[in-house]
C-alpha cells in the first residue's frame, strides 16, 4: 500500500473513532485532576505520518486506532465510555513534534499523548511533558533520554533488549567474523552499533572486523559495498533505516558479497521485500511478527488484516499495545484524568499484561518483550528455528 493510501486509511479510522465518540454521554471530558472516568477520553497521537520513517508512524497510528475501536466496541471502560484518538503529523521534524505536543498539553481535554516514534523527537518532547505533567506513551524511540520521569512511558522494548537473539544466531551458525554498517545519525541504531552490539559480540565469541558509520542522508553505498565485499566477512549487520538497507543490500550483492545479512526492526513486516532477491535469507530480531502463532498475536493479526487488508508490522503491534496499556491504566485507577492515567500506567507496568507482542513486562515505565528472530524468505517472514 502506498504512503498516501496508508494515511487515508489512518484518517478514515480516526474519523470513525470520532463518530463513535459522538454517541458518548454522561460526565464532561477534560478533567486534569482525579474524580472517576469521563464519558469521553481524548488521546492525541503525535507521530511521523510523512517523512523518512512514516512507515513507523503510520503503522503505530493504525494499530492504535484498531485498539481504540476494540476498547470502545467491547465497552471495556464501562457503558457509554469512549476513547477518542486524534492523529497529528510530526513530519520528521523535532520542532514540529515539540509544537504539536505543546499544543496538546495546553488542551484540557487531552488526557494522554501517544508518540512520537523518532528518538530525537521523543528526547526533545520528554522534558516538556514531564514539566506539563501529561502522561505520554512513546513507541520506538529506543534511545536514552526518553523515559525520564513519572509521566514518560515507552511501549516499545529497546532494540538492545532483544537484539542479542541476532548475536546468538551468528554464534550458533559459526558466522563469527562480522562487519557493521550503521546509521550514525539515528540514536537507537548508533547506540546499538557503537556500544551495545560490541558487548553482545564479545559475549558470544564474535569478532567485529569492520564498523562503518553513515548518515541518514546517505543513499549511495557503492564505496562501502566494495570495501565490505573485498573483506568478505561472514555476516554484515545493516543497522540502517529501511530505504537505506534496501540500497545497501542491493549494492553489496552487486559488488560480489554473498554472506549473511542481519537487519533490524526497520526491515520488518515486508520492508525487506524492496530489495528483491538480494534480501532473501536476511534475518533480524523483532518485538513482533505476523508469523507468531501465540493466541494474542494471532487475534491481533487477524483483526488488523480484516481492517486494513494487509499483515501488521511491529509498529502496529506497538501502537496497539500502547492504547491497551492506557485503557488498562484507566480501568486500574478508576480515573481518566491525567494524574489517574499516570498512576494507572505505573500500576499496570508493575503487574505486566499479555498483548499483541506476547507476555509484556516492564522495567519501571519501560516495556520489555521476549522478541523473536525471523528470516525473510522472499515473500514473508518466518520464525527462525533455533
Amino acid at each position: 500500500m502506498s504512503a498516501i493510501s496508508a494515511r487515508r486509511g489512518v484518517t478514515a479510522l480516526v474519523l470513525t473513532t470520532a463518530v463513535l465518540a459522538v454517541a458518548a454521554c454522561g460526565s464532561s471530558a477534560g478533567r486534569t485532576d482525579g474524580g472517576g472516568i469521563d464519558s469521553e477520553i481524548k488521546l492525541v497521537g503525535v507521530r511521523d505520518l510523512t517523512g523518512p520513517v512514516s512507515y513507523a508512524g503510520e503503522g503505530a497510528a493504525r494499530g492504535s486506532a484498531l485498539a481504540v475501536a476494540e476498547v470502545n466496541g467491547q465497552g471495556f471502560l464501562g457503558e457509554g465510555v469512549t476513547l477518542v484518538l486524534e492523529e497529528v503529523d510530526s513530519a520528521g521534524e523535532i520542532e514540529r513534534a515539540s509544537s504539536e505536543v505543546t499544543k496538546a498539553m495546553s488542551d484540557p481535554e487531552v488526557m494522554a499523548i501517544l508518540g512520537p516514534v523518532q528518538g530525537q523527537q521523543s528526547a526533545a518532547v520528554a522534558p516538556v511533558v514531564e514539566r506539563g505533567r501529561l502522561p505520554t506513551v512513546f513507541t520506538q524511540s529506543a534511545s536514552e533520554g526518553v523515559v525520564i520521569g513519572e509521566y514518560t512511558f515507552r511501549a516499545t522494548a529497546p532494540m538492545s533488549t532483544f537484539y542479542g537473539l541476532a548475536a546468538e544466531f551468528l554464534a550458533e551458525e559459526g558466522l563469527t567474523d562480522v562487519a557493521v554498517l550503521y546509521n550514525a545519525t539515528y540514536p537507537t541504531l548508533a547506540e546499538l552499533a557503537e556500544s551495545q552490539f560490541p558487548q553482545m559480540a564479545e559475549e558470544n565469541g564474535l569478532t567485529i572486523a569492520t564498523s562503518i558509520p553513515v548518515q541518514s542522508t546517505t543513499q549511495d553505498f557503492t564505496s562501502q559495498a566494495q570495501e565490505l565485499a573485498a573483506e568478505g566477512p561472514d555476516a554484515v549487520l545493516l543497522l540502517l533505516l529501511s530505504s537505506q538497507s534496501v540500497t545497501a543490500m542491493t549494492q553489496l550483492r552487486q559488488a560480489g558479497y554473498d554472506g549473511q545479512f542481519v537487519g533490524n526492526t526497520n526491515n520488518a513486516g515486508g520492508n525487506a521485500a524492496e530489495a528483491g532477491e538480494h534480501s532473501v535469507g536476511m534475518v533480524y530480531p523483532v518485538d513482533f511478527s505476523a508469523a507468531q502463532d501465540d493466541e494474542q498475536a494471532k487475534a491481533f493479526t487477524a483483526a488488523y488484516q480484516k481492517e486494513y487488508g494487509e499483515l501488521p508490522k511491529a509498529y502496529a503491534a506497538e501502537g496497539y499495545d500502547a492504547v491497551w496499556w492506557i485503557a488498562r491504566a484507566i480501568k486500574a485507577s478508576g480515573d481518566s484524568s491525567r494524574e489517574g492515567i499516570r498512576d494507572g500506567l505505573a500500576q499496570v507496568a508493575a503487574e505486566g499484561f499479555t498483548g499483541a507482542m506476547g507476555e509484556i513486562s516492564f522495567e519501571g515505565n519501560d516495556m520489555r518483550v521476549p522478541g523473536v528472530l525471523v528470516r525473510w524468505d522472499g515473500t514473508k517472514e518466518v520464525i527462525e528455528a533455533r
